[in-house]
C-alpha cells in the first residue's frame, strides 16, 4: 500500500493485531517498532510514523520499489564483481550504523535487502532485531535457516559478528547462485552450518574476480565467532583488500545494467 504526503511517497506496513496476539508475538511486535523509531539511516527502511485502529498496527515506512535482491537472484541473474562489492558495502554501511546503537538485526538475507529507485540497497525488517544491553547475552536461535550463525544456532550469546556471518553466505551466493548451506530440511541445513568447512579458491570464481575475494569470504564464514572477521570491529571488514578502491560509480549500481 503506498500514500502521498508532502510530495513524499510512503509504504505502509499493515500488523493484524488478532495474528500477533494469535502467534503470542506482541512482545517482538511492540520491540521492533521501538527499535525502527530508535533508528533513522540511509541505508535503512526508516519508520517515519506510525498509528493504529481496533484492528491493526501502521507502519509508515520509506518507499522502496526496486524490488528485493532475493528477486533478482531467483531471476538468474549474474552479477559482475563491482556489482556485488558495491551491494555489500552498500549492507555493510547499514550494519555499521545498527550496531553504532548496539542493535544486532539477526536475519540478514536477500529478502530483507530491498533497492530504492536508485539502485541503492537498503536494510529492512527488525522483527527479531535486539538492542545489546550490559549484562543481557542475547540468547535465542530466531532467524532464517541458511542464514543463521553457528553459535545462534547453538544457543550461545549472539554479537554483531553473527550479523557478519550473513554477509559471507550472501556474497557466497551472489557469486554463485546457490546458498554454501543447503539440505533438504532445516535439520540438515543446520548440520552443514555447524559442521561444513567452507574453504573457496581462487580457481572456483568466475574468470577476472579478485584474488582477495576467497579470503574475504571464507573468513566471514568461520564457524567460531573469535576466528570470523569483523570480530574485533567491523572495520577488519570494511579494511579488508577486496574492499579497498570502491567507487561509488554509477556502473555499480542494479538499475544501471539490468
Amino acid at each position: 500500500m503506498q500514500s502521498k504526503q508532502n510530495h513524499k511517497i510512503y509504504a505502509m506496513k499493515e500488523i493484524s493485531k488478532v495474528k500477533v496476539y494469535l502467534k503470542k508475538s506482541i512482545c517482538s511486535t511492540l520491540l521492533e517498532k521501538q527499535i525502527l523509531s530508535y533508528l533513522h539511516y540511509p541505508f535503512l527502511a526508516n519508520l517515519n510514523f506510525s498509528f493504529q485502529d481496533k484492528e491493526y498496527l501502521y507502519l509508515v515506512l520509506d518507499y522502496l520499489p526496486g524490488g528485493d535482491l532475493r528477486y533478482y537472484i531467483n531471476k538468474g541473474i549474474i552479477f559482475s564483481e563491482i556489482q556485488i562489492k558495491f551491494f555489500i558495502s552498500n549492507l555493510l554501511l547499514s550494519l555499521n550504523y545498527i550496531h553504532s546503537m548496539n542493535i544486532i538485526h539477526r536475519d540478514i538475507k536477500p529478502e530483507n535487502l530491498v533497492f530504492d529507485g536508485r539502485g541503492y540497497l537498503h536494510l529492512t525488517d527488525f522483527g527479531i532485531a535486539r538492542k545489546i544491553k550490559s549484562g543481557k547475552p542475547v540468547i535465542d536461535k530466531s532467524g532464517t535457516p541458511g542464514y543463521l550463525a553457528p553459535e545462534a544456532l547453538l544457543k550461545k550469546p549472539q554479537n554483531f559478528s553473527s550479523d557478519f556471518f550473513a554477509i559471507g553466505v550472501i556474497c557466497y551466493e551472489l557469486i554463485f547462485g546457490k546458498k554454501p548451506f543447503r539440505g533438504k530440511n532445516k535439520k540438515e541445513v543446520a548440520e552443514k552450518i555447524l559442521y561444513k568447512n567452507i574453504n573457496i579458491k581462487q580457481e572456483y570464481l568466475p574468470d577476472g574476480f579478485s584474488p582477495y575475494l576467497p579470503d574475504f569470504i571464507n573468513r566471514l564464514l568461520k564457524r567460531n565467532q573469535i576466528e570470523r572477521l569483523g570480530y574485533k570491529s567491523i572495520e577488519e571488514i570494511k579494511n579488508h583488500k577486496w574492499l579497498k578502491g570502491l567507487e561509488d560509480r554509477k556502473s555499480t549500481r542494479l538499475n544501471s545494467s539490468h
